[in-house]
């Protein structure tokens, strides 16, 4: 997804042909603390979300023994409010929501990632952008 998301965003988001949506996946302790991370960006900016995503993927390396301070100084470094951030760190209804979005999934049998969901179309793995582009133009033309 980091390979094609950019293509996709400057060309058919930014156009609004198309809407991004992150659905979590929760396989790990650390996945969950990093999902809530990003929900909590997104709390303060829909662009902070987007933001702390990029800071997470680009930074797993740090996550494995992740502990709240780290995300704290990911929000710190992207200018975020630290102290909203810390609160709903604990705060349990954005573990739900991210739970909740988990189990969606799943009962959509969306099982690999990456995984889209083309306006019900499941495409799973790594897929070229044009081939998402060839999808998007042949639906936006009905």
């Amino acid at each position: 997804m980091l390979r094609v998301e950019p293509e996709i965003v400057q060309k058919n988001v930014a156009a609004g042909q198309v809407q991004l949506v992150f659905w979590h996946v929760l396989d790990h302790r650390q996945s969950a603390q990093a999902h809530q991370a990003a929900e909590c960006a997104g709390q303060q900016s829909p662009l902070a979300f987007w933001r702390m995503h990029d800071t997470l993927f680009e930074r797993q390396g740090e996550l494995w023994s992740l502990e709240n301070a780290t995300l704290v100084a990911f929000a710190r470094e992207l200018g975020l409010d630290t102290a909203a951030f810390e609160s709903c760190l604990s705060d349990q209804s954005v573990m739900d929501k991210i739970a909740r979005m988990d189990q969606e999934r799943r009962a959509a049998g969306i099982r690999l990632r990456p995984s889209f969901d083309v306006n019900g179309q499941i495409i799973q793995g790594a897929v070229p952008y044009d081939s998402f582009a060839q999808l998007f133009d042949r639906l936006l033309a009905q």
